[in-house]
C-alpha cells in the first residue's frame, strides 16, 4: 500500500525549504562582505546545496500530495461516473464477450490446423523414405531413368517418380514459413515475427520450394 502524505507534511517540507533558502541568502550576504573568505565560500556552497535539495524535496512532496488528493476525488466520484456510463459498460461487456469467444475459437482452429500441417509433413516424409527404399531395393537408382530412389551418405532420401523429384523436408520450417508469411501480410513487415522466423523461411524455401510455390499460387 502506498504511503499517504498529509497536508501537514507538505507544509513542514515547504517550511524547511524556506528556512534553508533564508540561510542560503544569509550565507550569500556574508560572502559579499568577505568575498575572499574560504569559510564564507564553503558555507555559501553548502547552504545553496541544502536549499536546492530541500526545495526539490518540497516540490516532490507537494506533487505527490496533489496526485493523492486527485485520486481520492476520482475514487469518491467513481460510482456516479460508472452509473452515467452504464450503457457503455454493458455494450463493452457484450461486445468483448463475443470478441473473446471469437479469438479463442480462432486459436483453437489454428491449433488444429497446425497439428494437421505437421502431421501431413511427417506423413509426407515417411512416404518419401518408404518409396525411396523400395525403389532402391528394386535396383532402381536416380541415375539413368525416370523413376528411382537413393539414400545419400548424409541420410537424405532422394526420390524420383516418373520424372518428378521428391525429398524430405522439415514440417516445422514450413509452419514457420507460413506463419511468417501471414504475419507479414496482416501485421506488417516490421513485426518481430517476420524477423524471428526468417531462418524457418529460408529452410522452407530451400527444402520445400515446390510446396512454397504451390501455396503462393493457391493450389
Amino acid at each position: 500500500m502506498a504511503v499517504q502524505i498529509s497536508e501537514e507534511q507538505v507544509r513542514q517540507a515547504e517550511a524547511r525549504a524556506v528556512q534553508a533558502e533564508e540561510e542560503r541568502d544569509q550565507a550569500a550576504r556574508r560572502l559579499e562582505v568577505n568575498p575572499y573568505s574560504d569559510v564564507a565560500a564553503m558555507e555559501h556552497s553548502e547552504a545553496s546545496r541544502t536549499a536546492a535539495q530541500l526545495r526539490a524535496n518540497a516540490r516532490e512532496v507537494r506533487q505527490t500530495y496533489e496526485r493523492q488528493v486527485e485520486e481520492e476525488r476520482r475514487r469518491r466520484s467513481r460510482p456516479e461516473l460508472e452509473k452515467a456510463a452504464a450503457a457503455e459498460i454493458r455494450a463493452a461487456g457484450r461486445e468483448m464477450d463475443g470478441l473473446e469467444k471469437g479469438l479463442v475459437g480462432a486459436v483453437v482452429q489454428a491449433g488444429a490446423a497446425l497439428v494437421a500441417l505437421l502431421d501431413a509433413g511427417v506423413t509426407y516424409n515417411a512416404g518419401v523414405a518408404r518409396h525411396t527404399q523400395a525403389l532402391a531395393g528394386a535396383g532402381l537408382d536416380r541415375r539413368g531413368g525416370e523413376s528411382g530412389g537413393e539414400e545419400t551418405s548424409l541420410g537424405e532420401y532422394l526420390l524420383r517418380v516418373k520424372g518428378r523429384e521428391f525429398r524430405r523436408m522439415d514440417p516445422g520450417s514450413v509452419a514457420g514459413w507460413l506463419l511468417r508469411r501471414v504475419a507479414e501480410e496482416r501485421l506488417g513487415q516490421f513485426h518481430y515475427l517476420v524477423g524471428a522466423l526468417f531462418p524457418a523461411h529460408m529452410t522452407a524455401e530451400d527444402q520445400a520450394e515446390w510446396l512454397v510455390e504451390k501455396v503462393r499460387k493457391g493450389q
